[in-house]
């Protein structure tokens, strides 16, 4: 008879299923800087200067998040594509390398994530909603796509973790001491996210 009084709570679930959207990304307001850089990443992307001739691309000598404008003493040698300071003893320090252009290589994570994941998903989404349909009292509609979501979530942060090809740049690598194209301060990683929302 127990299985008889759930049959109720298992239609509802199941129709407010149908109401319920996955949404998996980065998110934030159109043109966020992490969507700017999830983009230039997923897709590739080739950076050009918005103002002045050049790009300025820290080397490992620059203090981290710093700004041309933020170094005292900064200036261009003579025939040199590089901002440096003086180190004391007639010599240079190299802070940023000036480039007309900088190509980024596709990289993608999310794309790739769902062609090589898809299969095993839908394989738990229908696993779970025979669940539901069974009756199981733990199991709900919102808890399903959660837990999915959860799911590619953690997927697409391995996926960043995995990636080593194209590789950085020897500039990039010595930045940032590792050869992880896409790992750097860990933002990109804590911006990717899931949603379950009412549709």
């Amino acid at each position: 008879m127990e299985d008889f009084d759930r049959i109720p709570d298992v239609e509802r679930e199941m129709a407010e299923l149908s109401h319920l959207q996955l949404q998996v990304g980065i998110f934030g307001e159109d043109g966020s800087f992490m969507q700017m850089i999830a983009s230039a990443n997923e897709y590739g992307a080739d950076i050009e200067p918005k103002n002045g001739k050049w790009l300025t691309i820290p080397t490992e000598n620059a203090p981290k998040g710093a700004k041309a404008r933020d170094i005292e003493g900064l200036f261009r040698p003579k025939d040199k594509n590089i901002l440096a300071v003086s180190d004391g003893k007639g010599g240079l320090i190299p802070m940023f390398y000036l480039a007309k252009k900088v190509h980024i290589p596709e990289r993608s994570f999310i794309r790739s994530t769902f062609d090589e994941n898809v299969d095993d998903w839908v394989e738990y989404l229908v696993d779970q909603v025979i669940e539901l349909g069974m009756g199981d009292s733990g199991i709900t509609a919102r808890k399903i796509m959660e837990s999915l979501g959860n799911r590619i979530q953690r997927s697409i942060v391995q996926k960043i973790r995995s990636i080593e090809s194209p590789a950085n740049s020897p500039i990039t690598i010595a930045r940032k001491g590792s050869n992880s194209p896409l790992e750097d301060t860990g933002h990109l990683i804590d911006a990717v996210r899931y949603k379950v929302v009412n549709v």
